[in-house]
Protein backbone atom coordinates (compact mmCIF):
# COMPACT_ATOMS: atom_id res chain seq x y z
CA UNK A 1 0.00 0.00 0.00
CA UNK A 2 3.11 2.32 0.32
CA UNK A 3 3.34 2.30 -3.25
CA UNK A 4 0.23 3.18 -4.10
CA UNK A 5 1.34 7.27 -4.31
CA UNK A 6 4.00 6.49 -6.80
CA UNK A 7 1.46 4.90 -8.69
CA UNK A 8 -1.08 7.67 -8.89
CA UNK A 9 1.31 10.12 -9.47
CA UNK A 10 2.39 7.94 -12.77
CA UNK A 11 -1.02 7.50 -13.68
CA UNK A 12 -1.82 11.07 -13.56
CA UNK A 13 1.46 12.30 -15.17
CA UNK A 14 0.74 10.09 -18.35
CA UNK A 15 -3.07 9.79 -18.16
CA UNK A 16 -3.16 6.57 -19.15
CA UNK A 17 -6.97 5.18 -18.83
CA UNK A 18 -5.43 1.47 -18.56
CA UNK A 19 -3.28 2.75 -15.84
CA UNK A 20 -5.72 4.55 -14.22
CA UNK A 21 -8.36 1.46 -14.06
CA UNK A 22 -5.43 -0.75 -12.73
CA UNK A 23 -4.54 1.32 -9.84
CA UNK A 24 -8.54 1.54 -9.43
CA UNK A 25 -8.87 -2.33 -9.36
CA UNK A 26 -5.66 -2.64 -6.94
CA UNK A 27 -7.06 0.25 -4.80
CA UNK A 28 -10.52 -1.37 -4.79
CA UNK A 29 -8.99 -4.77 -4.02
CA UNK A 30 -7.11 -2.88 -1.11
CA UNK A 31 -10.31 -1.24 -0.03
CA UNK A 32 -12.17 -4.21 0.10
CA UNK A 33 -9.14 -6.46 2.16
CA UNK A 34 -8.83 -3.60 4.49
CA UNK A 35 -12.50 -3.98 5.18
CA UNK A 36 -12.00 -7.48 6.28
CA UNK A 37 -8.39 -7.29 7.98
CA UNK A 38 -7.46 -5.59 11.42
CA UNK A 39 -3.97 -5.14 12.52
CA UNK A 40 -3.40 -8.39 13.24
CA UNK A 41 -4.99 -10.17 9.90
CA UNK A 42 -8.49 -11.55 9.11
CA UNK A 43 -11.25 -12.12 11.78
CA UNK A 44 -13.79 -13.32 11.84
CA UNK A 45 -16.66 -12.66 14.17
CA UNK A 46 -16.15 -16.12 15.87
CA UNK A 47 -12.56 -14.95 17.00
CA UNK A 48 -14.45 -10.99 18.25
CA UNK A 49 -13.42 -10.51 21.82
CA UNK A 50 -14.82 -11.56 24.65
CA UNK A 51 -16.79 -9.48 26.50
CA UNK A 52 -14.31 -9.41 29.73
CA UNK A 53 -11.93 -8.05 27.02
CA UNK A 54 -13.55 -5.41 25.98
CA UNK A 55 -10.69 -2.57 27.03
CA UNK A 56 -8.15 -4.65 24.59
CA UNK A 57 -11.05 -4.63 21.66
CA UNK A 58 -11.38 -0.47 22.39
CA UNK A 59 -7.70 -0.22 21.78
CA UNK A 60 -7.83 -2.08 18.42
CA UNK A 61 -10.17 0.36 17.00
CA UNK A 62 -8.57 3.44 16.85
CA UNK A 63 -5.79 1.83 14.31
CA UNK A 64 -9.13 0.68 12.08
CA UNK A 65 -10.91 3.79 11.76
CA UNK A 66 -7.14 5.63 10.88
CA UNK A 67 -6.52 3.17 8.42
CA UNK A 68 -9.95 3.53 6.98
CA UNK A 69 -9.51 7.54 6.70
CA UNK A 70 -6.13 7.11 5.24
CA UNK A 71 -7.89 4.95 2.99
CA UNK A 72 -10.46 7.02 1.69
CA UNK A 73 -7.82 10.12 1.25
CA UNK A 74 -6.26 7.79 -0.93
CA UNK A 75 -9.18 7.56 -3.21
CA UNK A 76 -10.38 11.06 -3.54
CA UNK A 77 -7.23 11.66 -4.57
CA UNK A 78 -6.64 9.14 -7.51
CA UNK A 79 -10.14 10.32 -8.50
CA UNK A 80 -9.48 13.91 -8.70
CA UNK A 81 -6.08 14.41 -9.85
CA UNK A 82 -6.10 12.73 -13.49
CA UNK A 83 -9.31 15.30 -13.76
CA UNK A 84 -6.72 18.25 -14.84
CA UNK A 85 -5.84 16.75 -18.30
CA UNK A 86 -9.67 15.78 -19.30
CA UNK A 87 -10.64 19.12 -18.46
CA UNK A 88 -8.11 20.97 -20.49
CA UNK A 89 -9.09 18.64 -23.30
CA UNK A 90 -12.74 19.63 -22.86
CA UNK A 91 -11.40 23.21 -23.20
CA UNK A 92 -9.25 23.04 -26.08
CA UNK A 93 -12.43 20.79 -27.47
CA UNK A 94 -14.84 23.35 -26.48
CA UNK A 95 -12.22 26.01 -28.18
CA UNK A 96 -12.48 24.22 -31.54
CA UNK A 97 -16.15 24.40 -31.98
CA UNK A 98 -16.29 27.84 -30.65
CA UNK A 99 -14.35 28.41 -33.94
CA UNK A 100 -15.87 26.86 -36.04
CA UNK A 101 -19.05 28.28 -35.10
CA UNK A 102 -17.49 31.47 -35.35
CA UNK A 103 -16.73 30.68 -38.95
CA UNK A 104 -19.92 29.57 -40.01
CA UNK A 105 -21.55 32.54 -38.48
CA UNK A 106 -19.30 34.72 -40.33
CA UNK A 107 -19.92 32.66 -43.82
CA UNK A 108 -23.39 33.19 -43.74
CA UNK A 109 -23.26 37.13 -43.74
CA UNK A 110 -21.56 36.61 -47.17
CA UNK A 111 -23.65 33.49 -48.37
CA UNK A 112 -26.66 35.03 -51.41
CA UNK A 113 -28.96 32.12 -51.23
CA UNK A 114 -31.73 31.45 -48.57
CA UNK A 115 -31.07 28.21 -48.31
CA UNK A 116 -26.83 28.41 -48.09
CA UNK A 117 -27.31 31.26 -45.29
CA UNK A 118 -29.75 28.78 -43.52
CA UNK A 119 -27.38 25.72 -43.42
CA UNK A 120 -24.33 27.81 -41.86
CA UNK A 121 -26.43 29.25 -39.72
CA UNK A 122 -27.58 25.77 -38.43
CA UNK A 123 -24.34 24.14 -38.34
CA UNK A 124 -22.89 27.10 -36.21
CA UNK A 125 -26.04 26.49 -33.84
CA UNK A 126 -25.74 22.65 -33.83
CA UNK A 127 -21.68 23.58 -32.79
CA UNK A 128 -22.64 25.47 -30.21
CA UNK A 129 -25.09 22.98 -28.57
CA UNK A 130 -22.32 20.55 -28.74
CA UNK A 131 -20.53 22.79 -26.65
CA UNK A 132 -23.68 23.04 -23.97
CA UNK A 133 -24.13 19.16 -24.12
CA UNK A 134 -20.27 17.38 -24.18
CA UNK A 135 -18.33 20.03 -22.51
CA UNK A 136 -20.45 21.12 -19.83
CA UNK A 137 -17.98 21.89 -17.13
CA UNK A 138 -15.89 24.57 -19.39
CA UNK A 139 -16.42 28.38 -19.19
CA UNK A 140 -17.99 28.32 -22.81
CA UNK A 141 -20.58 25.96 -22.01
CA UNK A 142 -21.67 28.05 -18.61
CA UNK A 143 -21.18 31.10 -20.54
CA UNK A 144 -23.76 29.71 -23.44
CA UNK A 145 -26.12 27.97 -21.12
CA UNK A 146 -26.84 30.64 -19.29
CA UNK A 147 -27.65 33.28 -22.17
CA UNK A 148 -24.39 34.89 -21.80
CA UNK A 149 -22.16 36.56 -25.01
CA UNK A 150 -19.17 35.39 -26.26
CA UNK A 151 -18.44 38.63 -28.00
CA UNK A 152 -21.43 39.18 -29.83
CA UNK A 153 -22.50 35.39 -30.24
CA UNK A 154 -25.24 33.82 -28.05
CA UNK A 155 -27.14 30.64 -28.43
CA UNK A 156 -30.47 32.25 -28.84
CA UNK A 157 -29.09 35.13 -31.31
CA UNK A 158 -27.53 32.24 -33.31
CA UNK A 159 -31.45 30.59 -32.57
CA UNK A 160 -32.92 33.29 -34.02
CA UNK A 161 -30.88 34.68 -36.96
CA UNK A 162 -31.24 30.71 -37.96
CA UNK A 163 -35.23 31.01 -38.12
CA UNK A 164 -35.28 34.21 -39.60
CA UNK A 165 -33.00 32.92 -42.38
CA UNK A 166 -35.70 29.10 -42.51
CA UNK A 167 -36.42 29.20 -46.00
CA UNK A 168 -40.17 28.77 -46.55
CA UNK A 169 -41.33 25.25 -47.41
CA UNK A 170 -43.65 24.56 -49.77
CA UNK A 171 -47.00 24.28 -48.80
CA UNK A 172 -48.68 20.66 -49.21
CA UNK A 173 -51.62 20.60 -51.27
CA UNK A 174 -54.49 20.68 -48.59
CA UNK A 175 -52.39 22.42 -46.29
CA UNK A 176 -54.09 24.94 -43.65
CA UNK A 177 -52.49 28.69 -44.57
CA UNK A 178 -51.82 28.64 -41.01
CA UNK A 179 -52.59 26.49 -37.66
CA UNK A 180 -52.94 28.73 -34.48
CA UNK A 181 -53.57 26.69 -30.93
CA UNK A 182 -55.33 28.61 -27.80
CA UNK A 183 -54.75 26.92 -24.53
CA UNK A 184 -58.47 26.52 -24.19
CA UNK A 185 -61.44 26.63 -26.59
CA UNK A 186 -61.71 29.51 -29.34
CA UNK A 187 -64.16 32.09 -27.98
CA UNK A 188 -64.59 34.07 -31.14
CA UNK A 189 -62.25 34.96 -34.43
CA UNK A 190 -61.49 37.71 -37.23
CA UNK A 191 -60.10 38.82 -40.18
CA UNK A 192 -60.59 42.49 -40.53
CA UNK A 193 -60.79 44.07 -43.98
CA UNK A 194 -58.02 45.97 -45.06
CA UNK A 195 -55.92 44.44 -42.21
CA UNK A 196 -52.66 42.00 -42.75
CA UNK A 197 -53.96 40.18 -39.65
CA UNK A 198 -55.96 37.79 -37.93
CA UNK A 199 -57.67 38.21 -34.66
CA UNK A 200 -58.27 35.19 -32.11
CA UNK A 201 -59.76 35.29 -28.38
CA UNK A 202 -59.39 32.28 -26.26
CA UNK A 203 -61.26 30.47 -23.24
CA UNK A 204 -57.61 30.77 -21.58
CA UNK A 205 -58.32 34.42 -21.47
CA UNK A 206 -55.49 35.61 -24.08
CA UNK A 207 -56.40 37.11 -27.77
CA UNK A 208 -53.52 37.44 -30.24
CA UNK A 209 -53.02 39.36 -33.27
CA UNK A 210 -51.02 37.72 -35.77
CA UNK A 211 -49.32 38.27 -39.19
CA UNK A 212 -51.17 36.34 -42.04
CA UNK A 213 -48.43 36.26 -44.36
CA UNK A 214 -45.77 34.63 -41.55
CA UNK A 215 -47.81 33.28 -38.95
CA UNK A 216 -46.25 35.33 -36.33
CA UNK A 217 -47.48 36.99 -33.31
CA UNK A 218 -47.64 40.47 -33.60
CA UNK A 219 -49.36 41.13 -30.27
CA UNK A 220 -50.86 39.55 -27.60
CA UNK A 221 -52.97 40.24 -24.10
CA UNK A 222 -54.93 38.91 -21.41
CA UNK A 223 -58.48 39.32 -20.27
CA UNK A 224 -58.57 39.61 -16.33
CA UNK A 225 -61.26 36.50 -16.35
CA UNK A 226 -62.09 33.35 -18.07
CA UNK A 227 -63.83 35.74 -21.25
CA UNK A 228 -67.43 34.14 -22.64
CA UNK A 229 -68.28 36.49 -25.53
CA UNK A 230 -65.65 38.81 -28.03
CA UNK A 231 -65.73 40.78 -30.54
CA UNK A 232 -63.94 43.28 -32.84
CA UNK A 233 -65.09 46.67 -34.42
CA UNK A 234 -65.82 46.15 -38.15
CA UNK A 235 -63.21 48.34 -38.91
CA UNK A 236 -60.61 46.23 -36.64
CA UNK A 237 -59.67 48.80 -34.19
CA UNK A 238 -61.55 48.00 -30.66
CA UNK A 239 -62.08 44.48 -28.94
CA UNK A 240 -64.93 44.16 -26.24
CA UNK A 241 -64.35 40.98 -24.20
CA UNK A 242 -67.06 39.89 -21.49
CA UNK A 243 -67.17 36.91 -19.21
CA UNK A 244 -69.64 35.14 -17.10
CA UNK A 245 -69.22 37.36 -13.96
CA UNK A 246 -70.60 40.04 -16.15
CA UNK A 247 -67.36 41.84 -16.61
CA UNK A 248 -66.73 43.79 -20.07
CA UNK A 249 -63.41 45.64 -21.06
CA UNK A 250 -63.01 47.47 -24.58
CA UNK A 251 -58.98 47.55 -25.64
CA UNK A 252 -57.37 49.07 -29.05
CA UNK A 253 -56.46 46.17 -30.82
CA UNK A 254 -53.23 47.78 -32.13
CA UNK A 255 -51.52 49.16 -28.26
CA UNK A 256 -53.72 46.76 -26.21
CA UNK A 257 -54.46 49.66 -24.19
CA UNK A 258 -57.64 49.16 -22.33
CA UNK A 259 -60.51 52.06 -23.47
CA UNK A 260 -63.33 51.34 -21.46
CA UNK A 261 -64.24 49.01 -18.43
CA UNK A 262 -67.37 48.21 -16.79
CA UNK A 263 -69.84 45.28 -15.23
CA UNK A 264 -73.34 44.06 -15.62
CA UNK A 265 -75.13 42.28 -12.83
CA UNK A 266 -75.89 39.36 -14.79
CA UNK A 267 -73.59 36.66 -16.63
CA UNK A 268 -72.73 38.19 -20.49
CA UNK A 269 -73.27 35.40 -23.12
CA UNK A 270 -72.60 37.21 -26.62
CA UNK A 271 -71.64 40.59 -26.83
CA UNK A 272 -71.63 42.84 -30.54
CA UNK A 273 -69.69 46.61 -31.82
CA UNK A 274 -70.41 49.38 -33.76
CA UNK A 275 -68.19 50.73 -36.37
CA UNK A 276 -66.77 53.22 -34.24
CA UNK A 277 -66.43 50.87 -31.14
CA UNK A 278 -68.65 53.80 -29.25
CA UNK A 279 -71.72 51.44 -28.67
CA UNK A 280 -72.18 47.95 -27.99
CA UNK A 281 -74.90 45.70 -27.75
CA UNK A 282 -74.67 42.99 -24.59
CA UNK A 283 -76.53 40.18 -23.81
CA UNK A 284 -76.98 39.98 -20.13
CA UNK A 285 -79.90 37.95 -18.39
CA UNK A 286 -82.62 37.61 -20.92
CA UNK A 287 -82.16 41.36 -22.56
CA UNK A 288 -80.21 42.68 -25.16
CA UNK A 289 -78.48 46.17 -23.70
CA UNK A 290 -77.44 48.63 -26.12
CA UNK A 291 -74.84 50.26 -24.04
CA UNK A 292 -73.13 54.06 -25.15
CA UNK A 293 -69.30 52.90 -23.76
CA UNK A 294 -68.37 56.90 -23.73
CA UNK A 295 -71.19 57.14 -21.49
CA UNK A 296 -71.56 54.34 -19.69
CA UNK A 297 -75.14 53.74 -19.98
CA UNK A 298 -78.24 52.00 -21.29
CA UNK A 299 -79.42 53.32 -24.54
CA UNK A 300 -82.03 50.46 -25.32
CA UNK A 301 -83.47 47.06 -23.66
CA UNK A 302 -85.08 44.56 -25.72
CA UNK A 303 -86.11 41.81 -23.21
CA UNK A 304 -88.25 38.66 -23.75
CA UNK A 305 -89.00 35.80 -20.95
CA UNK A 306 -85.75 33.82 -21.92
CA UNK A 307 -82.64 34.47 -21.71
CA UNK A 308 -80.45 36.33 -24.54
CA UNK A 309 -78.37 33.90 -25.96
CA UNK A 310 -76.86 36.23 -29.24
CA UNK A 311 -76.95 39.33 -30.29
CA UNK A 312 -75.39 41.20 -33.77
CA UNK A 313 -75.23 44.58 -35.03
CA UNK A 314 -75.17 45.20 -38.94
CA UNK A 315 -71.90 46.87 -40.04
CA UNK A 316 -74.22 49.94 -41.15
CA UNK A 317 -74.81 50.34 -37.60
CA UNK A 318 -78.99 49.94 -38.39
CA UNK A 319 -80.30 47.10 -37.89
CA UNK A 320 -79.50 44.48 -34.38
CA UNK A 321 -80.19 41.19 -33.88
CA UNK A 322 -80.62 39.34 -30.43
CA UNK A 323 -81.53 35.61 -29.88
CA UNK A 324 -83.12 33.72 -26.86
CA UNK A 325 -82.73 30.42 -25.54
CA UNK A 326 -86.43 29.58 -26.17
CA UNK A 327 -85.58 30.27 -30.37
CA UNK A 328 -87.00 33.45 -30.65
CA UNK A 329 -85.39 35.99 -32.92
CA UNK A 330 -85.70 39.74 -32.69
CA UNK A 331 -84.62 42.27 -35.91
CA UNK A 332 -84.47 45.90 -33.61
CA UNK A 333 -83.73 49.39 -35.39
CA UNK A 334 -80.64 50.50 -33.51
CA UNK A 335 -81.73 53.97 -33.43
CA UNK A 336 -85.26 54.19 -31.95
CA UNK A 337 -85.29 50.63 -30.48
CA UNK A 338 -88.45 49.63 -32.68
CA UNK A 339 -88.66 45.99 -33.14
CA UNK A 340 -89.14 45.58 -36.78
CA UNK A 341 -89.87 41.69 -36.98
CA UNK A 342 -89.62 38.41 -35.11
CA UNK A 343 -89.64 34.60 -35.45
CA UNK A 344 -89.11 31.26 -33.96
CA UNK A 345 -86.83 28.41 -34.84
CA UNK A 346 -88.83 25.80 -33.94
CA UNK A 347 -87.92 22.01 -34.22
CA UNK A 348 -85.71 19.76 -32.19
CA UNK A 349 -83.08 20.39 -30.25
CA UNK A 350 -84.34 22.98 -28.38
CA UNK A 351 -84.68 25.63 -30.41
CA UNK A 352 -82.34 28.18 -28.92
CA UNK A 353 -80.65 30.62 -31.29
CA UNK A 354 -76.72 30.02 -30.76
CA UNK A 355 -75.18 32.99 -33.38
CA UNK A 356 -76.55 35.64 -35.65
CA UNK A 357 -74.42 37.13 -38.62
CA UNK A 358 -75.21 40.17 -40.87
CA UNK A 359 -74.25 40.41 -44.75
CA UNK A 360 -72.00 43.79 -45.20
CA UNK A 361 -74.70 45.59 -46.30
CA UNK A 362 -77.40 44.91 -43.68
CA UNK A 363 -80.04 43.72 -46.34
CA UNK A 364 -79.62 39.91 -45.01
CA UNK A 365 -78.83 38.18 -41.93
CA UNK A 366 -78.15 34.44 -40.34
CA UNK A 367 -78.92 33.03 -37.53
CA UNK A 368 -77.79 29.24 -36.63
CA UNK A 369 -80.31 27.53 -33.86
CA UNK A 370 -79.66 24.21 -31.19
CA UNK A 371 -82.61 22.72 -33.37
CA UNK A 372 -80.34 21.81 -36.38
CA UNK A 373 -81.07 24.74 -38.50
CA UNK A 374 -78.80 27.93 -40.10
CA UNK A 375 -81.90 30.47 -41.55
CA UNK A 376 -81.05 33.22 -43.70
CA UNK A 377 -83.34 36.07 -44.14
CA UNK A 378 -84.05 39.27 -45.65
CA UNK A 379 -83.93 42.14 -43.09
CA UNK A 380 -86.10 44.18 -44.91
CA UNK A 381 -88.94 42.21 -45.58
CA UNK A 382 -88.87 39.66 -43.15
CA UNK A 383 -89.14 36.56 -45.82
CA UNK A 384 -86.89 33.20 -45.48
CA UNK A 385 -84.12 33.27 -48.15
CA UNK A 386 -82.58 29.84 -47.56
CA UNK A 387 -83.05 27.38 -44.98
CA UNK A 388 -80.04 24.74 -44.02
CA UNK A 389 -80.48 21.47 -41.61
CA UNK A 390 -77.12 20.25 -40.82
CA UNK A 391 -76.37 17.17 -38.63
CA UNK A 392 -76.62 18.61 -34.66
CA UNK A 393 -76.71 21.69 -33.33
CA UNK A 394 -75.49 24.93 -34.82
CA UNK A 395 -72.86 26.35 -33.20
CA UNK A 396 -71.43 29.21 -35.45
CA UNK A 397 -72.04 31.03 -38.57
CA UNK A 398 -71.12 33.35 -40.68
CA UNK A 399 -71.60 35.15 -44.05
CA UNK A 400 -69.44 36.65 -46.59
CA UNK A 401 -69.53 40.63 -47.24
CA UNK A 402 -71.06 39.97 -50.49
CA UNK A 403 -74.06 37.73 -49.18
CA UNK A 404 -73.13 34.77 -51.97
CA UNK A 405 -71.41 31.84 -49.20
CA UNK A 406 -72.23 31.33 -45.87
CA UNK A 407 -70.42 29.13 -43.23
CA UNK A 408 -71.81 26.95 -40.37
CA UNK A 409 -70.68 25.05 -37.41
CA UNK A 410 -72.27 22.50 -35.49
CA UNK A 411 -72.28 19.82 -32.71
CA UNK A 412 -71.35 17.02 -35.48
CA UNK A 413 -68.01 18.24 -35.53
CA UNK A 414 -68.01 19.94 -39.08
CA UNK A 415 -67.85 23.07 -41.04
CA UNK A 416 -69.80 23.42 -44.10
CA UNK A 417 -69.91 26.12 -46.89
CA UNK A 418 -73.08 26.76 -48.10
CA UNK A 419 -73.89 28.88 -51.73
CA UNK A 420 -76.37 31.44 -49.89
CA UNK A 421 -77.45 31.66 -53.66
CA UNK A 422 -78.52 28.52 -54.82
CA UNK A 423 -78.94 26.85 -51.43
CA UNK A 424 -76.56 24.11 -52.19
CA UNK A 425 -73.62 22.36 -49.30
CA UNK A 426 -70.63 23.05 -51.59
CA UNK A 427 -68.17 21.43 -49.02
CA UNK A 428 -67.68 20.33 -45.43
CA UNK A 429 -64.43 20.25 -43.31
CA UNK A 430 -64.39 17.85 -40.12
CA UNK A 431 -61.94 18.46 -37.22
CA UNK A 432 -61.47 16.40 -34.14
CA UNK A 433 -63.54 18.72 -32.00
CA UNK A 434 -66.56 20.68 -32.34
CA UNK A 435 -66.19 24.70 -34.18
CA UNK A 436 -66.88 27.19 -31.75
CA UNK A 437 -66.61 30.30 -34.21
CA UNK A 438 -66.37 30.79 -38.15
CA UNK A 439 -65.33 33.86 -40.47
CA UNK A 440 -65.20 34.52 -43.75
CA UNK A 441 -61.92 36.59 -45.11
CA UNK A 442 -62.80 40.39 -46.81
CA UNK A 443 -62.48 38.73 -50.17
CA UNK A 444 -64.36 35.73 -49.20
CA UNK A 445 -61.68 33.15 -50.60
CA UNK A 446 -60.14 32.23 -47.27
CA UNK A 447 -62.47 30.52 -44.35
CA UNK A 448 -61.81 31.29 -40.45
CA UNK A 449 -62.65 28.36 -37.95
CA UNK A 450 -61.86 28.19 -34.33
CA UNK A 451 -62.66 24.81 -32.23
CA UNK A 452 -63.35 24.17 -28.60
CA UNK A 453 -59.79 22.68 -28.18
CA UNK A 454 -58.12 26.20 -28.98
CA UNK A 455 -57.13 25.13 -32.75
CA UNK A 456 -57.60 28.20 -34.98
CA UNK A 457 -57.25 27.01 -38.92
CA UNK A 458 -57.12 29.61 -41.98
CA UNK A 459 -57.86 26.94 -45.39
CA UNK A 460 -58.25 28.71 -48.75
CA UNK A 461 -61.51 28.11 -50.17
CA UNK A 462 -61.86 25.91 -53.35
CA UNK A 463 -64.70 24.79 -54.93
CA UNK A 464 -65.54 21.82 -56.45
CA UNK A 465 -65.45 21.02 -60.29
CA UNK A 466 -68.45 19.13 -59.52
CA UNK A 467 -70.91 21.37 -57.92
CA UNK A 468 -73.77 18.97 -57.66
CA UNK A 469 -71.84 16.66 -54.66
CA UNK A 470 -69.91 18.27 -51.82
CA UNK A 471 -66.73 17.49 -50.68
CA UNK A 472 -65.86 16.22 -46.73
CA UNK A 473 -61.98 16.95 -46.00
CA UNK A 474 -60.54 16.23 -42.58
CA UNK A 475 -58.78 18.86 -41.15
CA UNK A 476 -55.60 18.69 -39.57
CA UNK A 477 -52.17 20.81 -39.32
CA UNK A 478 -51.03 19.61 -42.04
CA UNK A 479 -53.60 18.57 -44.57
CA UNK A 480 -57.27 19.27 -45.16
CA UNK A 481 -58.32 22.37 -46.47
CA UNK A 482 -58.70 21.79 -50.30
Amino acid sequence: MSRSPLILRTSAKHNSSADRGQVLSLLSSAVSIGALQGPHGTRSRRNSPKPWHRSKARTRIVPRRIVGIIKFVLVAALLCLPTAPICASDTSEANRLMVEAVHHIQDSDLEPSAHGKFALLKQAYDKLLTIVKRYPSTDLAVKLATGQRIGEISLEAVRQAMERARPAEPRQPGAPLHFWKHMRSVVALALPPGRQWAWTAGGDGVEVLRDLATGETLRTWRHPARPTAATISPDGERVLTADRNGGARLVASQTAEVLREWGHDRSVSSVALSRDGGKALVAAGNEALLVDIRALEVVRIWSHRAPATAVAWSPDARLILAGFADGKALLGDARSGRTLSEWMHEGSGGGGVTSAHFSADGSKVLTGAANFRAVLRDTTTGRTLREWQVGKKVTAVALSRDGRWALTGDDGWEVELHDAQGGRTMRKWRYDSWPQAVAFSADGRQAFMGFADGAAILCEIRIPANRGNYKRTFLNSERGCW
